[in-house]
């Protein structure tokens, strides 16, 4: 019951060099929630955005089964040696574009639920604000500060409806691979460009995978700890966006 409330607080530890060359990780504990609702002892989880592999790592805290497919071979290679792997887990390097024939090919045919946080478009290649940003914070540290310069990259993608069609079709793709009646959980978020416009992303995405998939709701992932930057103020209004949408799609519909 405590789950299926539509926001929860999840504020992510400090993280440590190692966790830190990716730029966008997501916490452990916040995957394990999830993991642990949609999912049952022994079951196959498959994130195809899988970064460093957070997910596989709550994926088999849960006892369950951690499938990743990552873009780039040395983010590829930290997922497979990250945290305490398991014999099980399969990290499977390239592009989640061929994510069900990279899954077929290594002996996985089905995977009983679908947990993923994929690029928010390329918001990473853009400061904003006036005062320091993230990404100069992680440059004078020696970190990068993007995913990579690699074309296939979908945060690389500069064009936002081309970068909605090419991770709407990665998404609905998988519902070869995902078991019927099991559920998929996009991580998403609405991005502000330098024009000061905010682009719907989560929504944007909801809309169309809701084509493909039943959408079952959101819910939002607040973060209290995060430091808050005078960013338009006086001259206009610019949230402090301090959440993420957890949207949760259903596949439970024929063809």
């Amino acid at each position: 019951m405590r789950f299926t409330k539509s926001w929860y607080v999840c504020n992510p530890p400090p993280r440590r060099r190692a966790e830190l060359e990716h730029p966008a990780k997501f916490p452990e504990a916040m995957a394990q929630e999830f993991i642990r609702f949609f999912t049952r002892a022994g079951e196959v989880v498959l994130d195809p955005f899988c970064g460093v592999g957070s997910a596989l790592v709550a994926a088999e805290a849960c006892d369950r089964v951690g499938v990743g497919v990552e873009l780039l071979p040395e983010f590829a290679a930290r997922a497979r040696a990250y945290g305490e792997p398991r014999a099980s887990r399969r990290v499977l390097q390239g592009d989640a574009r061929q994510a069900v024939d990279l899954c077929r090919a290594a002996g996985v045919e089905e995977v009983h639920y679908v947990l993923t946080s994929p690029p928010y478009w390329d918001m990473l290649r853009h400061t904003r604000g006036n005062v320091r940003s993230a990404q100069k914070e992680r440059q004078a540290r020696g970190l990068r500060t993007t995913y990579s310069e690699d074309a296939q990259d979908l945060g690389n993608i500069t064009d936002y409806d081309g970068y909605l069609d090419a991770l709407t079709a990665i998404l609905a793709d998988l519902r070869r691979l995902l078991a019927p009646g099991r559920y998929l959980t996009v991580v998403a978020q609405n991005v502000r460009v330098r024009s000061g416009e905010v682009r719907p992303l989560a929504w944007d995405l909801a809309a169309r995978l809701s084509r493909v998939y039943t959408f079952k709701g959101e819910r939002l992932w607040l973060q209290d700890n995060k430091r808050l930057g005078c960013w338009g103020w006086p001259a206009e209004f610019v949230t402090n966006v301090h959440h993420h949408y957890c949207l949760n799609f259903k596949h439970d519909r024929g063809g």
